[in-house]
């Protein structure tokens, strides 16, 4: 890993100890990412730095394939992907290209989240998505069920609007 990369991970991290792991009111006092903080400490997150851009193709060869598969056979909870290049690929873009990683790393177990410096997802308000670089954090999805499920009981969602909760999967049938 060179200097550049390790000081886009150091931004990073600081976006998620600084915003991601705090406490919010929108979230009703709990953080943004409940389970952040435990898994960061616990070093459990694999920060890869990739370039990608809107013409990607996910194929097995790929570099980010093998990333994938390279987390889906480890102990890591979180893997985040980051983009350096702060103009690749927009937003929308980036969303997009999650809809179609997912349909392949669905049969691996696995759920990607997209995140963007511009991206225009929020709750009440919030840019919980906006990380300093393109990127998404790819996660192991019969981990991230409980985990929501958890968060059911509490007011986290309160503030949520259906249509969110629904993309999110909330309620569970």
């Amino acid at each position: 890993m060179n200097e550049s990369d390790t000081e886009i991970i150091e931004s990073t991290l600081r976006w998620m100890t600084e915003f991601v792991e705090l406490p919010h009111p929108v979230f009703s006092d709990l953080p943004i990412c409940p389970f952040a903080k435990k898994a960061r400490l616990a070093n459990q997150i694999l920060f890869k730095i990739e370039r990608f851009s809107a013409l990607i193709q996910f194929d097995t060869d790929s570099t980010i394939m093998k990333s994938i598969h390279e987390f889906a056979n480890s102990e890591f909870e979180i893997m985040v992907v980051i983009n350096p290049d702060k103009t690749a690929i927009t937003a929308p873009q980036t969303q997009e290209l999650m809809d179609k990683l997912n349909t392949q790393i669905s049969e691996l177990g696995l759920l990607a989240f997209h995140t963007h410096p511009e991206e225009d997802f929020n709750i009440d308000g919030l840019y919980t998505r906006r990380m300093p670089y393109p990127g998404f954090t790819v996660q192991v999805n019969s981990k991230l069920k409980p985990a929501s499920d958890a968060l059911e009981n509490t007011e986290y969602y309160k503030n949520w609007t259906a249509e969110q909760l629904k993309d999110f999967g909330i309620p569970r049938n």
